[in-house]
């Protein structure tokens, strides 16, 4: 069956195909008559707007591009959907391509990204931090905008959660509710948002009076595993451990299956707090004091200044910073 065309239509209406174009495309001064003719006959032909003509006259896919490190893991499906629902209201579709938090395979989806002929690109917990990536990232004339990490090199547009500001808060409240010697479990990463959560962390012991001990912050890889792993090393080599927070809810989850398995109780004997509020982090057996990241936010101001910069692209660059909130849960 042959698909109707934009010529069918205007026939159809007993209008010009620049009418039928102004009314599809909701240009103003139509009549509202001839609007209501042009679309009754669009209906009727199930006509369907060429995509692939329309962006070679103007230059533009209306599609932008989300290259995410891992999009099963807990933590990104409510930025997804903040980054589909902003691009979907502004008429953009999305294209996702996974990098597993690899360097070269984030080069290779950026690449493939640009055969694509994307609008623009949010790099959400990205691996191009650096100077570098930020000049070949410019070289290839695309908006782009990170999400979540920020970028070594900041005069970029970006957004992100107030990490240090998340991190200080927890340790804030576990020191006035009881606890002074805390162990952090922090991710080892190539993300700032390790080093921005240890900033906190000291900030708010200092803020107490407590010594920094390096002896207590423990940089492991941010999996259910590894928390697990060295929760139990410690704890089989006997070394007393009264509190912990973790840089990350997946690490906290390990943490606390190992406590419990060598039977301790949590939170008598062991405190655990965490961050980023993972949705099935108040469903745990212990339910998992965290700080909950905006995340849904994220996406959707991650789409807002893409589209700016897609629209300005000599705009100064832009962050933003979203505040993050404490969750106290039974954990604590």
């Amino acid at each position: 069956m042959r698909l109707a065309t934009m010529e069918d239509v205007a026939n159809a209406a007993g209008v010009s195909k620049m009418t039928v174009s102004k009314v599809l495309n909701g240009k103003p001064n139509i009549g509202q008559k001839t609007r209501e003719r042009v679309l009754a006959a669009a209906n009727e032909l199930n006509y369907r707007h060429n995509a692939i003509a329309s962006s070679m006259r103007s230059k533009k896919t209306k599609t932008i591009g989300l290259i995410i490190s891992d999009s099963s893991f807990s933590f990104f499906p409510s930025v997804i959907k903040g980054i589909e629902d902003g691009a979907a209201r502004n008429g953009y579709a999305l294209l996702l391509c996974n990098t597993n938090g690899n360097y070269q395979t984030e080069k290779n989806m950026i690449d493939l990204l640009m055969s694509k002929r994307v609008d623009g690109m949010i790099l959400a917990a990205s691996t191009f931090l650096h100077k570098e990536d930020f000049d070949y990232l410019n070289s290839l004339g695309v908006a782009f905008v990170y999400a979540i990490r920020i970028p070594a090199y900041e005069q970029v547009d970006y957004v992100a959660n107030d990490n240090c500001r998340g991190s200080y808060m927890m340790i804030d409240y576990m020191v006035r509710t009881g606890s002074r010697s805390i162990h952090f479990f922090n991710m080892k990463s190539v993300s700032t948002s390790a080093g921005k959560r240890l900033e906190g962390y000291t900030k708010a012991l200092e803020k107490h009076g407590i010594a920094y001990d390096e002896r207590m912050v423990h940089m492991i890889d941010h999996t259910v595993e590894a928390g697990y792993a060295h929760m139990k090393k410690l704890l089989s080599y006997g070394h007393e451990i009264k509190a912990v927070f973790c840089g990350c809810d997946v690490i906290a989850i390990g943490v606390m299956q190992a406590a419990l398995d060598m039977g301790f109780h949590i939170p008598e004997d062991i405190r655990i707090a965490s961050y980023d509020d993972i949705e099935f982090a108040r469903y745990l057996q212990v339910p998992l004091t965290t700080v909950s990241q905006p995340k849904y936010d994220i996406g959707q101001k991650s789409v807002e200044l893409l589209l700016k910069r897609i629209k300005d692209p000599q705009k100064a660059p832009e962050a933003v910073i979203l505040a993050p909130e404490l969750c106290v849960r039974k954990s604590t």
